[in-house]
């Protein structure tokens, strides 16, 4: 059993010890217990599975099939202990509760996509293969589609934090197109690239002003 499974499985017990405290548990100390229980299951990901121990960078087994593996269960957890632990901060009444939980479920969506992104190309472990020009090229890709996810998410739910966020993936995806994917470019070929990346931009501009307008 891989790393990553153990971890997953602590993460997810104490998710669902906490959960069913706030459920369940008659007096306010142990709904207490049940919150702190889900934020331990949270920090403990951000800690491990996103800091010290990720598997982009720490060699583990995430499992044999991309879109169904270990990074699928932990992903989850962590998405499911952020709901979990927004909804009670926004029954306080807490002002930022909304936004910040926003921008952990964009982070970990985000991190997940790249990580199986990396699960394609390298196999069950996500460091036995050398990043390519063509996975490069895919992450920036990537994080445009995931700008524009965000954005229709934050224009059909209308909520102005995933807007932001969208704007924020966008401009970080199209400045490393524009400073790095193009670098390694020569010729009529990096011309090609920057008249591509031009009308994309137009293209993006063009949605933005549309979905932005309609709110």
């Amino acid at each position: 059993v891989s790393a990553l499974w153990l971890r997953t499985g602590w993460e997810l017990s104490l998710l669902i010890l906490g959960a069913g405290l706030i459920r369940f548990a008659r007096h306010r100390e142990m709904t207490r217990t049940g919150v702190a229980f889900a934020a331990l299951a949270l920090t403990h990901f951000a800690v491990f599975g996103i800091g010290i121990d990720n598997p982009l960078w720490r060699a583990q087994s995430v499992g044999p099939w991309p879109l169904v593996d270990g990074l699928l269960a932990a992903y989850a957890t962590a998405f499911a202990a952020a709901l979990l632990l927004g909804a009670l901060a926004s029954k306080r009444g807490l002002p930022l509760a909304r936004p910040l939980r926003d921008a952990v479920l964009m982070i970990l969506i985000a991190a997940y996509a790249l990580s199986e992104l990396r699960h394609l190309f390298a196999g069950p472990v996500l460091t036995a293969a050398p990043l390519s020009q063509t996975e490069d090229l895919l992450r920036s890709l990537l994080g445009i589609l995931l700008a524009l996810g965000f954005l229709a998410w934050g224009w059909r739910s209308d909520t102005r934090s995933w807007r932001i966020g969208s704007l924020v993936l966008m401009l970080i995806a199209v400045g490393k197109v524009f400073l790095v994917d193009t670098a390694g470019l020569e010729g009529l070929l990096r011309i090609a690239s920057f008249l591509a990346l031009g009308f994309s931009l137009i293209g993006i501009g063009w949605v933005y002003s549309r979905l932005l307008r309609s709110t």
